[in-house]
């Protein structure tokens, strides 16, 4: 996957990722706020799942966007550096509990907003890493679990 020099994209990148900064402001959600070019790096970087991140869907999507600053933000937090060699490098662990605080706040903010259609999309998306992502270490396998179980139960509204 391709994507377009950070020069082409960094003034979008700016623009969401301040009214994302905002949202968690409001939300009272203590954060470290991470640069439009950690972001950009960190999309675009190799994945040890394989998969990729679409530049263009998380910058359009406030969801995504709020998840992946907040993972971000937890990275830094730890002292993790943010480049696009993070997801290959850091430890998985570090990684992975990034990620399931940043899953968690934005199935919470989705049922804030009463986006069932978006929890329920999102929930089978982390239904598939509780059951079937190998990278998921043991240590964080409860903690992704518990997440699913609790959101589980708006899946029918």
């Amino acid at each position: 996957m391709t994507y377009p020099p950070f020069n082409q994209v960094s003034e979008s990148i700016e623009y969401r990722l301040a009214q994302v900064f905002e949202v968690l402001r409001e939300l009272e959600v203590a954060h470290n706020k991470c640069t439009a070019k950690q972001l950009y790096d960190y999309l675009s970087g190799e994945t040890f799942s394989g998969e990729k991140n679409i530049l263009r869907e998380v910058i359009g999507n406030e969801y995504l966007l709020i998840h992946e600053a907040m993972e971000l933000s937890a990275l830094i937090e730890q002292g993790v550096e943010i480049d696009n060699r993070t997801l290959m490098e850091a430890p998985k662990e570090k990684i992975c509990e990034a990620h399931l605080n940043a899953m968690s706040l934005e199935l919470e903010y989705a049922l804030l907003l009463e986006d069932y259609y978006w929890l329920k999309l999102r929930l089978g998306h982390h239904e598939k890493v509780v059951k079937e992502d190998s990278w998921l270490p043991d240590s964080h396998k409860e903690k992704a679990r518990k997440i699913l179980d609790h959101y589980s139960q708006y899946l029918d509204m």
